[in-house]
Order: C-alpha cells, then structure tokens, then sequence
C-alpha cells in the first residue's frame, strides 16, 4: 500500500500560509484603528477642555490677546480633530478591506481542502479496493490449491 499523496499539496500550504498572513494583517489594521480611534477621544477630551477654558477665560474678562491665543488653539484642536477622525475612517476603512481579503484567503484555503479531503477519500477507497482485490486473489489461489489436493487426493491409492 501506497501512502496518501495529494498533488496540490504545495497549493494548499500556500493558501495556509497566505490565510496567516492575511489575518496578521486584519490584526495590525485592527491595532491601527484602535490606535487612532484612542487618538481622536483624546484630542476631542483635549478641545473640550479648551474651550472650557475659551469660555472662563471669555467670562472672568481676560485680555483680548489671551483670549485670542486660546481661541487659536481650540480651533487648531478642532482641525486636529477633523484630521484624526479622517484618519480613523481611513483605518476603520483598511479593517474592512483586511477583512474582506481574509474572508477570500480562508475560502480559498477551504476550497483546496476539500478537494485534498476528496482525493484522500477516493484514495482510500482505492485501497479498500486493492485490499479487498488482494484478499479476493489469496482467497481463489488458496481455493485452487484446496480443489487441487482434493483432485490428487481422489486419485490416488
């Protein structure tokens, strides 16, 4: 008996591996949007806090040119803001194509290894055959021989 070789074999080791690769990528997209979505809380918790500050500043009747710093910097924060929040849609954008890139690897992957599941079934059935073929051949040859003792056992004496 012969063991199990399947001919896309190589095929489906590199389907594995392009799967693996595929879901460390879906991993790192992942961390990135975390990372940018932790990002924009941040800055958005940051321009809060100063236009809270804008708004004391504007009540407790500061200078004019204090107040004008602090409304240059909530309105910086406010375009840093709409900056991260364009850089997490970008991220939460690249977790969908990671995603959807994963998704074909692992069907891909599936594909091949059902097709290794068909050929290892028709593989052992093949051998089924050949057995049960070899014990067929054993059982005649054994059946010749009983026939042919018997038939020089009636002859003789």
């Amino acid at each position: 008996m012969s063991a199990f070789r399947f001919r896309l074999e190589k095929v489906l080791q590199l389907r594995k591996h392009e799967e693996r690769q595929a879901a460390l990528r879906l991993a790192e997209a992942r961390r990135e949007a975390e990372e940018a979505r932790r990002a924009l809380e941040a800055l958005e918790a940051i321009r809060e806090q100063g236009r809270d500050r804008l708004a004391r500043a504007h009540g407790a009747g500061s200078f004019a040119g204090h107040l004008q710093n602090l409304r240059y910097l909530v309105d910086r924060l406010g375009q840093l803001v709409t900056e991260a929040g364009a850089a997490t849609r970008a991220a939460d954008e690249k977790v969908s194509a990671m995603l959807v890139e994963l998704s074909a690897a692992l069907q891909e992957r599936r594909i091949v290894d059902r097709l290794r599941e068909r050929s290892l079934e028709q593989w052992r059935v093949e051998q089924a055959r050949a057995e049960q073929k070899a014990m067929d051949d054993v059982a005649a040859t054994r059946h010749e021989r009983m026939a042919s003792r018997r038939a020089s056992g009636e002859r003789g004496p």
